[in-house]
């Protein structure tokens, strides 16, 4: 069964101020002391909370990357495509501190459709699920993994400053879509 695929394609780009894309050149050669930039300028230490968070759903995009590299199915194919240009609005709101969000409540709610609407048209789950049999799904579970680090780092970071609501609630939601998405792509597997 096919779905529509939400188009996210508006999300493609984070529009940056002409400070923050000074803040993107890859080689600034101003991080050789420990510190890196935030998009606003701001000056942190490399290892600073904030750092850990972005870098964390940096990690996330990359793991995504190489599951869709593996994945059979072309509407997995899409949904994890968006889902990672979603992500780099999510970084940008990581890594400018004190800015309004970027991610939007229709991104939740997006999500949150997405994985209804999938989870609607699977079987039941009736036993826990061991990755491992498809390089693809297991790939998928190693990315669900990956997005849980990356809200249990958020959370340290909103518990020690300024992390806007929504993006917590963006992540929460991300490692339960994952694991839907696994699941639609192992659908000719047995019990899942």
């Amino acid at each position: 069964m096919m779905f529509a695929v939400p188009d996210h394609t508006r999300y493609d780009r984070v529009h940056l101020s002409a400070e923050e894309e000074h803040a993107m050149s890859v080689t600034t050669k101003t991080g050789d002391q420990g510190m890196t930039s935030l998009f606003t300028g701001e000056r942190i230490a490399k290892d600073d909370m904030r750092v850990e968070v972005y870098g964390a759903v940096d990690s996330l995009g990359s793991t995504l990357g190489m599951a869709r590299a593996f994945v059979t199915s072309s509407e997995v194919k899409e949904r994890i495509y968006n889902l990672q240009k979603q992500l780099g609005v999510l970084m940008a709101d990581f890594a400018s501190r004190n800015k309004a969000p970027r991610i939007t409540e229709e991104m939740v709610t997006g999500i949150e459709k997405s994985i209804a609407d999938i989870e609607e048209s699977l079987p039941e789950l009736q036993e826990f699920i061991i990755p491992g049999d498809k390089k693809s799904s297991a790939m998928l579970d190693l990315a669900r993994t990956t997005a849980r680090a990356a809200e249990r780092h958020a959370w340290t970071l909103a518990r020690r400053g300024s992390v806007a609501e929504i993006d917590l609630r963006y992540l929460n939601r991300l490692s339960d879509y994952i694991f839907i998405l696994m699941r639609l792509e192992d659908q000719d597997k047995p019990n899942l």
